[in-house]
């Protein structure tokens, strides 16, 4: 099982005057960050990956502290990364105990590829900030919303 993660509530762009990339959590983006602790709960987790972003590293920050592991940022999460490569690098590693926190935009390319038979590799809908995709080759794909909701 692995997981695909949207970051949580951040800050509006309207109220921030620095660089996107650096745009911070909310506090209810602060509380559904310390939320997924126990909402995750039961998922076994080895690895966590994030976009190069503020919001996304500080989504993970409780999870990491929680289960002893590092965040990897990786560019491919990144808002403007191209989602079939994304899901080239998703298709291609073992992908058992891994977290991939990235943005709406992102998870929602990703949702709209296809492979040539016409299937999507990634069954997944719209995700509310906070919001979480737990897919399993061999169980259903299951959506954990945020808590607290939006």
């Amino acid at each position: 099982m692995f997981v695909l993660l949207r970051h949580a509530h951040a800050i509006s762009k309207k109220s921030w005057s620095g660089p996107d990339a650096h745009r911070p959590l909310s506090e209810l983006g602060r509380q559904q960050a310390a939320g997924l602790v126990t909402t995750l709960t039961g998922v076994e987790l080895r690895v966590l990956y994030c976009s190069p972003t503020t919001r996304c590293l500080d989504t993970l920050a409780p999870l990491a502290a929680a289960h002893g592991l590092s965040i990897h940022e990786h560019p491919l999460l990144a808002p403007d990364a191209a989602a079939d490569e994304l899901r080239a690098a998703l298709e291609s590693i073992a992908l058992a105990g891994t977290l991939w926190c990235t943005h709406g935009e992102t998870l929602t390319a990703l949702a709209a590829l296809t492979h040539t038979d016409g299937t999507r590799p990634f069954p997944i809908g719209d995700t509310a900030k906070g919001g979480a995709w737990l897919l399993d080759a061999h169980t259903p794909v299951r959506y954990i919303d945020p808590d607290p909701p939006q």
